[in-house]
């Protein structure tokens, strides 16, 4: 999969025809065909479908075509802020990209402020200022920065602590759940947590957290017989439609100290305890951090500032 079979495969979309496509790319169709059939096979489902207006998305093309175009545009970001040496561009691209760092560290982005705040103070605990950078990025993204040792090390949710570096729980947090105003878990068992479920609709998270969490999700839908669900991409929207009514939703309980905790705090939160496994936050640590101080003392630091902070 390449830059110019994504942009391939958002051109059909667009023109809704293969030749007006190859036409807008300046390629044959044939080539334009053969890209199509080369990322259809290296998907491993169908994109189009032909119906009487034309070329069509399938359902799992429809679905595929958000994260083809933020790839596309998240690339052509990049290239624009990289750029070439020569050619002007704003200052703000060159202090970014030359700006001088020696540790970089990662944050979940569901992870409330407190626990930013306790990476930054384990990093001003060892290194200067200008000696360090912070990153917020979702889970996935940090567990592979880590693998590729681009990462120093992280603070993320995870449900379990077995990856290809090393990784260490600086604490859990039990899941929550967040109802609508008025409603209310009668009794705090799985027969009562099953009936309330049963009256309203689970918000279910979209990738990233949909992927990383799904051990979770896929444990409380089974157990609790959950057949009824909303899909959204981010907590605002979660938090809104609950206070409109109509949906219900598991979280870890730390997620509720974000930006919009006021609107949260409008929403009645019912603990879990018991009813759901709790979730772990874990340091991650590459090999890349040996050469820097990093892994004998950021763990321990992060965990007790954690404690800290709540």
């Amino acid at each position: 999969m390449d830059i110019d079979t994504l942009r391939s495969f958002l051109a059909v979309a667009k023109h809704r025809s293969i030749s007006k496509a190859a036409e807008s790319l300046y390629v044959t169709q044939p080539a334009m065909s053969q890209r199509l059939r080369r990322l259809e096979a290296s998907l491993g489902f169908p994109l189009f479908e032909r119906d009487w207006t034309g070329v069509v998305l399938t359902a799992q093309g429809a679905y595929f075509l958000p994260y083809a175009a933020q790839l596309v545009r998240d690339l052509s970001n990049a290239s624009a802020v990289l750029g070439e040496a020569h050619l002007p561009k704003p200052r703000s691209f060159a202090e970014v990209v030359n700006h001088p760092r020696k540790v970089l560290l990662g944050v979940d982005s569901w992870l409330p402020e407190p626990s930013v705040r306790a990476v930054l103070q384990a990093a001003l605990a060892r290194y200067g200022i200008d000696d360090f950078q912070v990153i917020t990025r979702p889970a996935t993204t940090l567990i592979d920065l880590l693998e590729l040792h681009q990462l120093d090390g992280a603070l993320f949710y995870s449900t379990g602590l077995e990856y290809p570096f090393r990784c260490e729980a600086a604490g859990s947090e039990g899941m929550v759940l967040i109802h609508p105003v008025g409603s209310a878990l009668r009794e705090h068992s799985p027969d009562g947590l099953k009936e309330l479920l049963a009256g309203y609709r689970l918000i279910l998270f979209d990738n990233p957290v949909l992927t990383h969490h799904a051990a979770i999700t896929t444990e409380l839908i089974e157990t609790y017989s959950i057949s009824r669900f909303h899909i959204v991409d981010d907590y605002r929207t979660m938090l809104s439609l609950i206070r409109l009514g109509g949906c219900i939703t598991v979280v870890p309980a730390g997620t509720l100290g974000n930006a919009l905790s006021p609107l949260a705090a409008e929403l009645p939160v019912t603990p879990l305890h018991g009813l759901l496994p709790a979730i772990n936050i874990a340091v991650g640590i590459s090999d890349a951090a040996g050469s820097k101080g990093l892994a004998e003392y950021f763990p321990e630091k992060v965990t007790q500032l954690l404690q800290n902070n709540r």
